[in-house]
């Protein structure tokens, strides 16, 4: 997974294919309706002293649409917090920083972009957030074959097929995660361990002085993830807005992703010191935000076709089965 979506050269999020939108792979809520973003600005400002200088990081900026709106709605409605604000983003790959300085154009006076070793170096006052980017973390893939755990690996055949195979356990970290999370799995249930969202806590923790980290994701707590019907658990690719039962096949051109399990981020993230704000479907902060009061206000009898269609997509942010049903949205301070 790590070599698959990170590689320098053939690494899915690093080649210059678009992955987001109508001609990729996969929709995103923010690529959905510049709303999204609008209302999340809405709550960076209800979390956030008005008085008080504010820095937002970005992890995982994707093409910048997200970052524009956000921008957009502080430039227009929220004017102090705009002229006292300093917006980074952090970004490992070159083709995806290269669409972000396109989108971002006339925003040049307030973003900046940073390796998360700089950050970690100088740390920020202000609010660290990821939407759709712990997900992408690589997992770790085990299962319970009693009384014992063993791992997923990945092996060739005949030099030119991958397959995978079922071995011990790399580390007994896995084994702690478990036990830590307090679940027991039924014999043969595979779930994922995303050791990497740890990691990413660790170095959130270096990164933030002091402020929020809101993690925007789709998944679960733990218990709902690692019930006994879900035995093969949640990995999967997407590749053409199709979902693709094996993350073997084209290697570095279709997206691998897992659910986040939002339990182990709350209880490792307390470990560094994050303490537990709120915990929520994107459904519900959404609407409570007034997503439905902003969309209404922009109806207009005269309304073309496209005004229509783009109302109807943010539709998909709100209504069950749409694609923020299951998304979480995580606030953690510290």
């Amino acid at each position: 997974m790590q070599a698959a979506l990170y590689d320098t050269d053939l690494g899915y999020y690093n080649t210059e294919r678009l992955k987001i939108g109508a001609q990729g792979d996969y929709y995103t809520s923010s690529n959905v309706h510049p709303a999204f973003g609008a209302v999340l600005a809405r709550a960076f400002v209800e979390v956030w002293a008005a008085d008080e200088p504010l820095t937002i990081v970005e992890m995982g900026a994707g093409t910048g649409q997200l970052a524009k709106d956000v921008l957009t709605t502080l430039r227009d409605e929220h004017q102090t917090i705009f002229d006292n604000l300093t917006y980074l983003l952090v970004e490992t790959s070159p083709a995806m920083r290269m669409r972000q300085l396109e989108r971002l154009t006339g925003f040049e006076k307030r973003i900046g972009w940073r390796e998360l070793e700089q950050l970690e170096e100088e740390p920020v006052r202000g609010i660290i957030f990821s939407n759709e980017f712990v997900d992408a973390l690589p997992v770790h893939r085990v299962r319970r074959v009693s009384p014992c755990l063993e791992e997923q690996y990945v092996t060739a055949v005949d030099h030119d097929r991958l397959e995978s195979v079922w071995q011990e356990p790399s580390t007994k970290k896995l084994g702690e995660y478990i036990e830590r999370l307090g679940i027991s799995l039924e014999d043969g249930q595979i779930v994922e361990i995303n050791l990497d969202a740890v990691g990413w806590l660790a170095k959130m923790n270096q990164a933030l002085d002091h402020g929020f980290l809101i993690t925007i994701d789709y998944g679960d707590t733990a218990r709902a993830l690692w019930t006994p019907h879900r035995r093969t658990g949640t990995l999967r690719s997407f590749h053409r807005h199709r979902l693709v039962d094996s993350p073997l096949e084209r290697v570095g051109e279709q997206d691998i992703t897992a659910s986040v399990n939002f339990t182990a981020l709350i209880e490792y993230g307390s470990d560094y010191g994050f303490e537990l704000v709120s915990y929520e479907r994107q459904t519900a902060v959404l609407t409570r935000l007034g997503l439905i009061e902003r969309i209404a206000s922009q109806l207009d009898p005269s309304d073309s076709i496209e005004d229509l269609k783009e109302r109807l997509a943010v539709k998909n942010l709100i209504v069950p089965g749409g694609v923020s049903d299951s998304f979480r949205v995580l606030i953690q301070r510290r």
